[in-house]
Order: structure tokens, then C-alpha cells, then sequence
């Protein structure tokens, strides 16, 4: 079928996928850009530590930093105390950044897993630490990649922005799943990665961690990863599901680096809100097609490029 008209796993989302505007995956590889920001005074590089508020947060190797976690310079959210009684609410939170890597041109994508199961170790701590506070109703971790996609600096880097409401996308999934696990008592998530996995949508799963491009993608190549386990966030995965967890994301992560050519992207995660009970997945969204007047007026994304398409460019060798 040319267009057809999906549904999202578990919320009211709707996508049009659109294959006979499409393109053939390769067609998509954008041409080799120069790198962004290469000056000696990046803010992010070493020797420049003092640049940046305050770190909150190191881990070293070899006597040396190897991700920093400080302030933002300009933050989303403060700690700016309030009554209850008032009806102006402040953007209550933290607004912190983790630096990935001393390496300036150095991504994600080029990490071992070993090494980027550390990250995924230092955004877990991070996002715990703001939770403590029980003024914060959550704590998202996300990736801007490239100018795109949102970054201001090239250098690697995640935020992490804390909020005294649960935003309303994740609500709208919490919500979702709660609808799916009264109708079939199961969850959404787990089904879906096990069905996935034996699918033309499938990209990774070694029995501790899946990616898979999801039956509603919102954009050519979009992917989620995710724990095969049920957990609600990373501070319950083990050793060896945390690193498998790193290992499908690089498969992610390489292939658009080394076959697309490092398209900008938009990584953020998603973990069970205070009190409920979501699987823990992180959902990958390249920015390579443009929103336009038919998705700001419907809310219905159309993408040009089927998610069996995307998931088969992901396995290729």
C-alpha cells in the first residue's frame, strides 16, 4: 500500500507513511559536512574547564576527565521556591549538561559499548539526584545532535532539565500504557519489542537489550531502543543489561554516523514517571525531513520512508 494511515503502539498518535513521496534509504545520506565549531576556546574542551559553572559531577580516566556534569549557563528550570497557593507557577528544576567526552569531534557513536554504558551510568545518577527533590515531578535526558537538531556547541553533549509537572508527552504514554495494561494486562512495550524482534522491523536484540523501528515512525530511520526486562528506569538495570542497552543504541548510532553521513538527531529518554509503572525506552528521531503545514494543522506526521525500509538499512553490514 502507498500511504497508509498507523497508529502508535499504545497512544493516539497517528503517522502517515507514505512511500510513493519516499525515497530509497541511500538517498537519504546527506553530503559530508565540515565540522561546526572547531575553535581552541569550545567551552566544552579540556583546558577550558573554568569556562563552565561549576561541575557537579566527574568521571576520570586515567587521571584525566573523561565526562564532565555541570550547570547550564542558561537554564529551563531553577530552583526558584513558590507557595502552593499562587497560580503562577515557576519552572521549577534543574537545567544541567553532561559532556560526554574530552574529545571535541569525538560522538556516541564512536564509543564502545563499554564506554557508553558509562554515560548511560552518569545520566541515571544525574536524573536520580533531581528526583530526590520532591518539588520534581520528572526528569528528562535528551540529545541534541547538530545545529539542526537544536546543539549550539558541536562538542558532544546531553542535557538533562528537571520540571515539577510530568510533561505531557510522557503523561500521554503513562496514560496509554495504563489503557493497554487494563485491556490485555500486559505492557505495551514489552509486546512491542517482542513482537518487533521477530519482525521486518527488527534491528538488535540479544535477549537484554532491542531496537527496532517502530510501526508509527514519525521520521525516516526514527528508532527506539530499550531493556527486553520491564524496568522503569536505568537504575534497575545489571552490568550486562545496562551494557547490552549501550550496544543497540550504538547500532543505532553507527549507522546513521557512518552510512548517513552523522544526520542530526534528537535522542531523548523515557522513564516511568514518580509512582508509575512505564517501560524504560530511549526513542532516536533523525531530523532529516521538515515539518510543514499539514503536521503543525493535524497533529498527523507523514513520513517518506517505511520503518521495515529503515530497519532493513539498519541491519545491512
Amino acid at each position: 500500500m502507498e500511504n497508509e494511515l498507523r497508529r502508535d503502539y499504545f497512544t493516539e498518535r497517528r503517522v502517515i507513511i507514505s512511500t510513493g513521496r519516499g525515497r530509497r534509504p541511500t538517498d537519504y545520506k546527506l553530503p559530508l559536512a565540515s565540522a561546526e565549531d572547531t575553535s581552541p576556546g569550545c567551552l566544552f574542551c579540556p583546558g577550558n574547564e573554568a569556562a563552565t559553572p561549576p561541575e557537579i559531577m566527574r568521571v576520570e580516566e586515567a587521571g584525566k576527565w573523561a565526562i564532565r556534569v555541570f550547570p547550564n549557563k542558561f537554564p529551563a528550570a531553577t530552583k526558584e521556591p513558590w507557595s502552593e497557593s499562587e497560580s503562577l507557577i515557576p519552572s521549577y528544576g534543574s537545567h544541567e549538561v553532561v559532556v560526554e567526552s574530552p574529545d571535541h569531534a569525538g560522538t556516541l557513536a564512536e564509543m564502545s559499548a563499554d564506554r557508553l554504558a558509562r554515560v548511560l551510568d552518569v545520566y541515571s545518577k544525574r536524573a536520580d539526584a533531581m528526583l530526590s527533590d520532591m518539588r520534581v515531578g520528572y526528569a528528562l535526558v535528551f540529545k541534541n545532535h547538530g545545529r539542526v537538531a537544536g546543539a549550539s556547541l558541536a562538542h558532544t553533549h546531553t542535557q538533562i532539565i528537571s520540571t515539577p509537572i510530568v510533561p505531557q508527552v510522557v503523561a500521554e504514554e503513562v496514560e496509554g500504557a495504563r489503557k493497554y495494561r487494563a485491556r490485555k494486562g500486559s505492557c505495551p512495550l514489552c509486546d512491542a519489542q517482542e513482537t518487533e524482534s521477530r519482525g521486518p522491523r527488527a534491528v538488535f536484540n540479544d535477549g537484554k537489550a532491542a531496537a527496532f523501528a517502530p510501526y508509527a515512525s514519525r521520521s525516516p530511520f526514527e528508532a527506539w531502543v530499550m531493556p527486553v526486562r520491564h524496568v522503569r528506569a536505568l537504575n534497575e538495570l545489571s552490568v550486562d543489561e545496562l551494557l547490552s542497552l549501550a550496544e543497540a543504541m550504538r547500532v543505532i548510532l553507527k549507522g546513521l554516523k557512518y552510512r548517513l553521513n552523522d544526520p542530526p538527531y534528537n535522542m531523548f529518554m523515557h522513564m516511568s514517571p514518580r509512582g508509575e509503572d512505564m517501560h524504560l525506552h530511549f526513542e532516536i528521531l533523525p531530523r532529516i525531513s521538515i515539518l510543514a503545514g499539514f503536521e503543525f494543522g493535524s497533529g498527523i506526521v507523514i513520513n517518506t520512508l517505511a520503518p521495515e525500509k529503515a530497519a532493513e538499512f539498519y541491519g545491512q553490514k
